[in-house]
């Protein structure tokens, strides 16, 4: 125990790193699937296909019959094609060591949110606030989980952090400006070219420098940046034709869709960030980010427009505000401790203080304890693994009894389209017919997999008249995690998954 409070206190930065990396190292082998559609659908499912000569959802302009853009940035996607195209060619096939690799790299990338946050943190502050910076960015709950996904809202982050780490190193009046004003365009370039929005915190780091009166560092910052930005768009020239496609459909998708997706009120993200970043500790770090903004502008105020852009856009998803989190926690930090050191409140009540970070340590264990160890959407991904296990899959026919959930088909390495049937819909005969007639264009399906238990008997008993033969191969249920959030939202759908297995021929004497 003492060696290891000595290296605590001789290597702060080591320390956090190594706690850090064991956390993801954790989730990368215990907590495998998907948490939401984004991480998966827009990531991994299309990426995977190009991969694989395929195109999922025809997201290709030369797959399609008419110009139809997906409105999401094909930067970070196409660096996941980069990856999967890697994996493939060592010969690695299995869809599930294929997610071990991709969320190793996603493990170490994190890293560097750790490691620019302390320096940050060290550089306009003390070294004492920067190992609890890193200590917190390292355990927080959500951290560990969400930094090995496929999440385009913190794979911008180290370009971000690492934009400001050298934003505060810039002073005109001493001549170190030109470097760090370059780098620091370029990770705001690169951050905005993962993720669009990330924009709105280059217009105020270029802002802050400007109300420093950084004037030439700020015009340098805009011009690197937009240029970096622009050359993160660059694929769009080979792929479409023409440059800025993607950006100009995400701005037409949601100019025409934005109302379509969850709302709030414009304090919404701050309820959200008091929530994730786990009260009692999440009360004091907004207190301290928003009480320390004055002496560090290039700090507070990129992450503050951010946060006022996302207040009042109409799309408010939770995950939108993820990309401030370690700027609530060095300013946080910061503030908070300074705070507590002059406040005659707290020099009389240390048992009071030392109770709310023991509160925070206890929820925030429970937090990890779930969430290292959580296999998300489970039922889905461990039905399609089903498939690709079994080894004979062509396609298959999914039948959502209670939800109308998308089966992740890089699982089962299948990339045709499935088939599908919603019951009271479909018309289970004539569905075996169409089946059939484009069997010559379009893989047959030789599994049935129930999505839902709400009328199967009386489904199955329609299926097994109109597929004799049809023979029953498991049933999986979903995880933990899946109960957990259907239990605080019941919106979110949850699916036991029957795999059936279709007789071989059935299209024998159809004409």
């Amino acid at each position: 125990m003492e060696v290891l409070k000595t290296y605590w206190t001789n290597y702060p930065l080591k320390s956090v790193l190594v706690i850090a990396l064991f956390l993801r190292l954790v989730c990368v082998f215990f907590a495998p699937g998907y948490l939401m559609h984004d991480d998966h659908f827009l990531t991994v499912e299309a990426a995977a296909s190009w991969a694989d000569g395929e195109d999922y959802d025809n997201w290709l302009p030369w797959n399609q019959n008419e110009r139809r853009v997906h409105p999401a940035n094909f930067a970070y996607v196409g660096t996941q094609y980069v990856l999967f195209a890697g994996l493939k060619a060592i010969g690695l096939e299995d869809p599930q060591v294929k997610m071990i690799f991709i969320r190793i790299i996603h493990a170490l990338y994190s890293l560097l949110v750790v490691f620019f946050a302390f320096k940050i943190t060290e550089r306009i502050s003390n070294k004492k606030n920067a190992q609890m910076v890193g200590l917190l960015l390292a355990v927080l709950a959500i951290m560990p989980n969400f930094s090995v996904r496929n999440l385009v809202e913190f794979i911008c982050i180290p370009p971000l952090v690492w934009a400001t780490w050298n934003m505060v190193r810039i002073d005109e009046k001493e001549g170190k400006w030109v470097k760090f004003s370059i780098l620091a365009g370029i990770g705001i370039g690169l951050a905005t070219g993962f993720r669009f929005q990330c924009g709105v915190f280059g217009i105020g780091a270029g802002l802050a420098l400007l109300l420093q009166k950084q004037y030439k560092s700020a015009v340098l910052l805009g011009i690197i940046a937009l240029a970096t930005f622009s050359l993160a768009q660059i694929q769009d020239v080979f792929i479409w034709k023409e440059p800025f496609t993607q950006l100009k459909a995400y701005i037409g998708y949601n100019d025409t869709h934005a109302q379509n997706y969850p709302n709030g009120p414009w304090y919404m993200y701050m309820l959200t960030l008091a929530g994730f970043l786990v009260p009692p500790l999440s009360i004091a770090m907004l207190f301290g980010f928003f009480s320390s903004w004055k002496k560090h502008l290039v700090v507070f105020l990129p992450a503050f427009i951010f946060l006022v852009f996302h207040s009042f856009f109409p799309n408010k998803q939770e995950r939108f505000i993820f990309p401030i989190i370690p700027y609530i926690f060095i300013l946080g930090v910061i503030g908070w401790n300074a705070w507590v050191a002059r406040s005659a409140f707290w020099a009389n009540r240390k048992r009071l203080l030392k109770g709310l970070w023991t509160s925070f340590w206890v929820i925030n264990t429970l937090g990890l304890l779930v969430l290292c160890f959580s296999y998300g959407k489970r039922s889905r991904v461990e039905a399609m693994s089903y498939l690709y296990d079994r080894g004979d899959a062509t396609n298959f026919i999914a039948v959502h009894l209670e939800s109308g959930a998308m089966p992740p088909q890089f699982y089962a390495n299948i990339w045709a389209s499935h088939y599908w049937i919603k019951p009271g819909k479909t018309d289970i005969v004539s569905q075996k017919d169409f089946i059939c007639e484009v069997s010559d264009r379009r893989p047959i399906a030789n599994y049935l997999l129930f999505y839902g238990n709400k009328g199967l008997d009386e489904n199955l008993a329609i299926f097994e008249e109109t597929y004799p033969g049809t023979e029953y191969l498991t049933t999986v249920h979903p995880g933990g995690l899946d109960r957990l959030l259907h239990y605080l939202n019941p919106l979110n759908s949850l699916e036991t998954v029957h795999i059936y297995k279709l007789p071989e021929g059935y299209c024998e004497g159809i004409e």
